[in-house]
């Protein structure tokens, strides 16, 4: 069909005569006036204008009327100071009936004026694909969608399926909970673990300097562990002053703290200033971190029988 326009649109520019044609003017040629649904339909414009005179072409549109615009095509043509604007349209309609091409306007311009041109409505019948058949029955709507009954035993077995799955992760929490719980208490009391640390490390007897350094690093150990685990902060990580900060909170402990500060002062020279005292009453170091672990254990038994 294409070759077809081509051709004919040769023929035409061949015997087109410029002096014959009023200008500015609009021809329009379509290739058939019955199609059927799906079919494409070719329809071409000739508008003829002067050299010189601006001509405004309409957008192109989806839509024609009822015809769906599948492509638009344009292409000029100058001879002898006359111009040709050819328009090439492909049409489909997709309902049965005759419908109309409606006009397309096109507005030439010159020296301030403006000229309306107008193509004729053509009138296209769209058939059937089945003969016979009018456009009510050609095309049929879709069916309502068909509703699933579920009967009360369904959403019984469901909601009975939600309570057993609940059940379920509640004893499994509260299992996992018990046992966690069980695991704290019969875990060693930090108080135990000082006093049983602090017996073994009454056998030791330092004597020289690095015996002595290494004494108060495990003292000075014992007692931060204990103090970790009793008051629950990061005492083995924290300083001297953060330790005594952490225990200023707590009431019960006011008349402890200047021992504790006392201690762990000569611990830190000892481990950072490499100070070593001349000589070192382990049995009075130790004697004092017992006494202090045995007057504040009472706090952390009582919790633990709770």
């Amino acid at each position: 069909m294409n070759i077809i326009m081509v051709l004919v649109s040769m023929i035409f520019l061949m015997g087109w005569k410029p002096g014959k044609i009023p200008i500015p003017s609009v021809k329009q040629q379509i290739d058939k006036n019955e199609v059927t649904i799906g079919d494409r339909l070719q329809l071409q414009v000739d508008v003829f204008t002067e050299e010189d005179q601006e001509m405004v072409v309409p957008e192109n549109q989806p839509y024609m009327g009822k015809f769906v615009v599948k492509n638009r095509n344009i292409r000029t043509v100058t001879r002898r100071g006359i111009k040709r604007t050819i328009l090439e349209y492909e049409l489909v309609s997709y309902d049965v009936g005759i419908d109309t091409i409606p006009e397309i306007t096109f507005l030439i311009k010159e020296n301030g004026d403006t000229l309306d041109l107008k193509t004729l409505p053509i009138s296209v019948e769209t058939k059937s694909v089945a003969p016979g058949l009018t456009g009510e029955e050609d095309i049929k709507g879709i069916k309502p969608q068909i509703g699933i009954r579920f009967s009360y035993w369904y959403y019984l077995i469901g909601f009975a399926s939600i309570i057993i799955l609940a059940g379920a992760v509640f004893l499994l929490i509260r299992k996992r909970m018990k046992r966690l719980i069980l695991e704290k208490i019969v875990t060693t009391p930090s108080w135990e673990i000082a006093l049983s640390e602090l017996s073994k490390l009454s056998e030791y007897k330092p004597v020289t300097p690095e015996e002595i350094k290494h004494f108060y690093i495990e003292l000075s150990f014992i007692l931060r562990e204990y103090y970790e685990g009793m008051y629950e902060f990061p005492a083995l990580e924290s300083t001297t002053n953060e330790i005594l900060s952490h225990l200023r909170k707590r009431k019960e402990f006011k008349p402890y703290l200047v021992k504790t500060h006392d201690f762990l002062t000569r611990s830190d020279l000892v481990k950072f200033a490499k100070y070593i005292p001349p000589s070192v009453d382990n049995e009075k170091e130790i004697g004092m971190i017992r006494d202090i672990v045995e007057k504040t254990k009472k706090e952390e038994e009582e919790e633990i029988n709770v």
